[in-house]
C-alpha cells in the first residue's frame, strides 16, 4: 500500500468510523488479527470487535466525539498520525460516570500495515489532561 493510500485509509477511519460511529470502516480498516497497544490499557485490544466495541464505547461516552488529523507521515509499511480530540463527557467511560464537561487532549498513533490493513498499533495520548479536564484531577 502506498504512503498516500494509507493515509486516505486513515482518514476514513478517524471521519467516517470515530468521528460518525459508522464501525464498518473498521472492517477495511483493520486486519481481523490486529493488536493494539495502549499503555492506560493494560490488556492489548485484538481484532476488529475488539477495535468496533472500543469506538462504541467512546462514542457513547462522548457522543460528541470529534477528531482533527494535524500530522501524517507514511510510508508503505507504516503510518503515524498526530490528532486532537474533543468532546463532551455525557456517559460513562470506562466507569467513569458523566461530567458534563468538555475536553480536548492531543495525542498519536502509530499503525504498523500489511496487505492493505493495520496489523498492529500503538497510542499515545495525554490521558492526565482528559482527566484534569473531566474534573477528575487537580489542574
Amino acid at each position: 500500500m502506498s504512503a498516500n493510500d494509507s493515509k486516505a485509509l486513515f482518514r476514513r477511519y478517524f471521519n467516517e468510523g470515530a468521528n460518525k460511529g459508522n464501525l464498518s470502516v473498521i472492517d477495511e480498516v483493520f486486519a481481523a488479527n490486529y493488536v493494539h497497544h495502549d499503555p492506560a490499557n493494560v490488556d492489548s485490544v485484538g481484532g476488529l470487535e475488539d477495535v468496533k466495541h472500543h469506538i462504541a464505547t467512546l462514542r457513547h461516552a462522548f457522543p460528541d466525539l470529534e477528531f482533527s488529523i494535524h500530522d501524517e507521515i507514511a510510508d508503505e509499511n507504516n503510518i503515524v498520525v498526530r490528532w486532537t480530540v474533543s468532546g463532551t463527557h455525557t456517559g460513562d467511560y470506562f466507569g467513569i460516570p458523566p461530567t458534563g464537561r468538555k475536553f480536548s487532549v492531543t495525542g498519536m498513533n502509530h499503525w504498523k500495515m500489511a496487505n492493505g490493513k493495520a496489523i498492529e498499533g500503538w497510542v499515545s495520548r495525554d490521558d492526565l489532561g482528559l482527566m484534569r479536564q473531566l474534573g477528575l484531577m487537580p489542574g
